[in-house]
């Protein structure tokens, strides 16, 4: 079985590191974020290929650039959704009776991930996939409108506010599905997140960002999945 020393995420500002700073109004990358920690404690080389913004789609085309130029590692982390399950709310406040699609349909969403997996496999190279941490939808909502967006016209397309933490639970299963589907190993993120009381306490402002206790948590979840561990070894060729 191949050892694994490397690992290589592909993402979005989540395991990038990202967090929203609400005295200076502006986002900032958190000096080490949970997966530099974690790898860091476990023995394993970073390669962290997440961007702020990234969608599937976007994943998508830098992993396959990335493959072409030669970046590597044993292991490969995949964590997407977030971005992709959000909306164009400018549009939404300025037509609420239209049709409005999200930045990554569903089904799209699903097949690009599998798409990911297959050539990170391709390349002998081990896929994780990660589910996403909650957001809170009350505290996106304040924080997308505060800059005058109709508030009126968003709730009634969205029906309640509540809409935008379920269809963000629909991406998430998504993510489990093509877990199952292409037997990866997945990291419980989402689970760890909802099995604390006050979940709020470990988002940033914005309600969609880790914040440093998130990221202190993930680490966690990082570590005991145990990138280095036979767990790891034994499936590498599963799939």
């Amino acid at each position: 079985m191949k050892e694994v020393k490397s690992v290589a995420i592909w993402g979005d500002s989540v395991m990038r590191g990202v967090v929203y700073n609400e005295e200076k109004d502006r986002y900032a990358l958190l000096s080490e974020n949970s997966a530099d920690r974690a790898t860091q404690h476990l023995g394993l080389t970073l390669n962290n290929r997440a961007r702020m913004g990234c969608t599937v789609t976007k994943g998508l085309s830098i992993l396959k650039k990335d493959l072409i130029s030669g970046v590597q590692g044993d292991a490969a982390l995949i964590e997407f959704g977030g971005n992709d399950c959000d909306y164009h709310w400018a549009q939404v406040a300025a037509d609420p009776k239209g049709e409005h699609q999200p930045k990554t349909p569903l089904a799209l969403f699903t097949a690009q991930l599998r798409e990911m997996v297959q050539l990170i496999r391709a390349k002998g190279i081990f896929p994780i996939m990660m589910t996403l941490p909650p957001i809170d939808a009350q505290r996106y909502f304040r924080f997308f409108t505060r800059s005058g967006l109709d508030v009126n016209n968003i709730l009634d397309w969205l029906g309640d506010i509540q809409h935008i933490y379920r269809w963000h639970e629909r991406y998430n299963a998504a993510v489990i599905q093509v877990a199952e589907e292409c037997h990866c190993p997945l990291v419980g993120v989402r689970e760890a997140f909802l099995c604390e009381r006050k979940v709020g306490d470990l988002l940033c402002a914005d309600g969609i960002h880790p914040n440093e206790k998130g990221h202190a948590l993930m680490e966690t979840v990082l570590e005991k999945f145990g990138l280095s561990t036979g767990r790891m070894k034994a499936a590498f060729f599963a799939g």
